[in-house]
């Protein structure tokens, strides 16, 4: 009986090992061998039944063992075939983690030198700082005196040009030995050198001294009284003010960028020099272009009437109830638009100067949106 299963057991691990070695020659590409001759076989099967005199167990463990082997050199076999499939996203991980391992050890010196051109920089960074400030506060504040209408307080106004005229003026005599105001007449400052970051300053402190020339042009147009300039026809003044400020602006560092580019230095290459000034002003041409279509357009809307709608019956007034949806009071100069809601016609022409569509159904009202009209100022800095 025991013998009986130990000739089951040879039978069956001969049986296993000849379907392994077929499949792993049959998986793979490699050449067909014949199968092993009869005398390495038997040599196997004396091996195995000595080890079978210890016990089944024993033979059943090593045979698993055997068969686990191949079968895990068969998948190894087939894991490398896959890993050479065209297509998989390794290589680009492993750059990517390559770049953020290099960022992360190099974070520390890019903080140490960005600090250390901070503090060399110091007075010109807080300066930087504190316009921009000043702009900001006039700018919200002048947008907020435009929608009061004719509830806009003459005194705020007057606080913006103080504040604006101070603000300059203590910039300009801070640093009166530069002559800073200089390149607002397209002149050179009085510096002995013209490097990146004077540019940078100079061309800084000359924009936001414009900014603050516009804004104080806007309170003007605010402070008129109604009698002098209508409310609804001020949006048109502050859109030409604001279109010919910015084609200043443009304007106003070009010839900061020659001297630049160009440089003090005779034994520079002229040639160079040539070439990136025509580079320059062929990327200028186009910017100034721009401006100079901005500022015909808005001559154009300044010399034509616009008209939103009809002015609307008294029964059409009753009809929406006799109150403005915009100010909610009684109707002042009622329109009616193509929608058949009825506004006041300074409460309308201020919503169509920020928006193109009716207040209630939002359906299109004017064809185009003009920007700036209502008083606002462009905060984008002009480098170049």
């Amino acid at each position: 009986m025991w013998l009986l299963t130990v000739n089951q057991h040879q039978h069956l691990f001969t049986a296993h090992f000849t379907a392994a070695c077929h499949t792993r020659t049959s998986s793979t590409s490699w050449p067909q061998h014949p199968h092993p001759p009869n005398g390495v076989l038997r040599k196997m099967q004396r091996r195995h039944s000595s080890n079978t005199d210890n016990g089944p167990p024993e033979s059943g463990h090593r045979g698993s063992s055997l068969l686990q082997h191949v079968g895990g050199d068969h998948r190894a076999h087939s894991d490398e075939g896959g890993d050479e499939q065209p297509g998989t996203p390794a290589p680009a991980l492993s750059e990517l983690k390559a770049v953020v391992c290099w960022l992360q050890k190099g974070l520390p010196f890019i903080l140490i030198l960005l600090a250390k051109v901070c503090f060399q920089h110091k007075l010109g960074i807080a300066v930087c700082i504190g316009m921009a400030s000043t702009f900001a506060y006039a700018n919200s504040t002048l947008r907020e005196q435009v929608s009061l209408k004719e509830k806009r307080s003459v005194l705020v106004i007057l606080w913006i040009l103080a504040f604006l005229a101070g603000n300059t003026l203590y910039v300009l005599y801070t640093f009166s030995s530069q002559q800073l105001y200089n390149s607002l007449i397209f002149l050179k400052p009085n510096l002995e050198t013209l490097d990146f970051f004077d540019l940078l300053w100079i061309v800084g402190i000359a924009d936001f001294v414009l900014k603050y020339v516009t804004i104080a042009l806007k309170c003007l147009i605010v402070a008129l009284p109604k009698i002098i300039l209508a409310v609804k026809s001020k949006g048109k003044f502050y859109l030409v003010i604001e279109e010919l400020s910015q084609l200043f602006r443009s304007l106003v560092p070009i010839q900061l960028w020659y001297k630049y580019i160009m440089g003090d230095d005779s034994s520079n290459s002229y040639f160079l020099g040539g070439v990136l000034i025509v580079l320059y002003s062929l990327c200028k041409s186009f910017d100034i272009c721009g401006r100079v279509g901005g500022v015909r357009k808005a001559l154009k809307l300044l010399c034509t009437s616009q008209n939103y709608g009809v002015r609307a019956t008294g029964q059409q007034c009753t009809e929406a109830g006799d109150t403005c949806a915009i100010c909610q009071a009684e109707f002042r100069e009622p329109l009616i638009l193509m929608c058949q809601h009825v506004f006041c016609e300074e409460c309308l022409c201020l919503w169509l100067d920020r928006e193109r569509t009716c207040p209630l159904c939002r359906s299109v009202a004017v064809d185009t949106l003009r920007c700036w009209k209502d008083g606002a100022t462009s905060a984008h800095f002009q480098v170049y």
